[in-house]
């Protein structure tokens, strides 16, 4: 259900919905609370590449995918291009742990003398260890709860943020998310994920942990607001999905099409390889024997060969399947 607001700065009706926490005015461009409060530290990331550059950049970078058809970029045409500006809360922070607690340590004897460093026996045994982790971190949580994970999980230029300019975001026809979490809520968020992540080191170094002592300091905190062309482009008569960060030109995910060729490949493949882990299964099962001496010497030179290698021939033909029938869905590595 939509709700109207009146900004308290410039009385502007501001639409939003039950969820939104901190929202931003379309008129003067103001973050605030619901209750009125004016939020100083608000940022945006500049629009670099419009939707023409978007698409062209999109269809370079998965022109260069696996089995992609050659006409991709001359025939692909876009449908829809519509650019979204999502909120994300960033925090500094810094954490400092302490620990105490237990690892696990083992003693060896009874060297094989044929094996150096290879021994008969292995006991294991706990041993108390302690520690010390200092990290800073820059944390992002997203403001809305209905966000793509990859999207969530997008670099974000921090250093290129310029205050935000409303007028700037209507450039280019930009839907401006409002923020459902407050500055208070995506502290208390950055600082458990700070901790998640000293946990973590922790964890590297011990496996029971008897005690600990965490101090996190939460430094600079903002909103800062960051554009996403979510387009919609057609090759033949299928269509296809994909996110590109409008300020870097960065493939955020994207689906593609497939040429013939390579699905029959990949189809064909796999069934072939299929058949073949199915036989060596059945073989090492006792289910069927092949009494000719080249293919059992083929099948593999220790018990259990022919389990293995069936397994492994099977795995890699479901595989093969997979890719050959799925709509692929990849992303940009950083």
């Amino acid at each position: 259900m939509i709700a109207v607001t009146k900004c308290a700065f410039c009385g502007g009706d501001i639409k939003s919905n039950p969820d939104d926490l901190l929202l931003i005015c379309p008129f003067c461009g103001t973050a605030q609370t619901v209750e009125g409060a004016k939020l100083k530290e608000h940022y945006m990331i500049r629009v670099h590449f419009d939707q023409n550059q978007s698409f062209t950049t999109l269809l370079d970078w998965v022109s260069k995918q696996l089995g992609v058809p050659g006409d991709l970029g001359s025939t692909a045409h876009l449908l829809k291009a519509e650019q979204i500006w999502y909120p994300f809360w960033v925090s500094r922070i810094d954490a400092q742990s302490s620990y105490k607690g237990l690892g696990r340590d083992a003693t060896f004897s009874d060297e094989w003398p044929q094996y150096r460093g290879a021994y008969k026996r292995i006991d294991f045994f706990w041993k108390p260890e302690s520690g010390e982790f200092s990290r800073n971190y820059e944390i992002k949580v997203p403001g809305v709860g209905a966000i793509d994970q990859d999207i969530k999980s997008m670099a974000i230029p921090t250093r290129a943020k310029e205050y935000f300019s409303h007028d700037h975001a209507e450039q280019y026809g930009g839907t401006l998310l409002h923020s459902q979490m407050s500055e208070d809520g995506a502290k208390a968020a950055a600082k458990q994920i700070a901790l998640d992540r000293q946990t973590g080191l922790i964890t590297q170094e011990i496996s029971k942990i008897e005690s600990r002592d965490d101090k996190v300091n939460i430094g600079e905190t903002f909103l800062v607001h960051v554009p996403v062309w979510e387009i919609q482009y057609r090759y033949g008569n299928k269509s296809f999905k994909a996110s590109v960060s409008a300020s870097t030109g960065y493939v955020i995910e994207s689906e593609y099409p497939r040429s013939a060729a390579f699905r029959a490949m990949g189809l064909g493949l796999g069934f072939v390889l299929l058949i073949i882990g199915a036989v060596l299964l059945a073989m090492g099962l006792g289910v069927l024997e092949i009494p000719f001496a080249p293919i059992q010497e083929l099948v593999g030179a220790y018990v259990g060969g022919d389990l293995v290698a069936g397994g492994l021939l099977m795995a890699v033909a479901l595989v093969f399947m997979y890719k050959g029938a799925s709509r692929k869905q990849a992303k940009e590595k950083e």
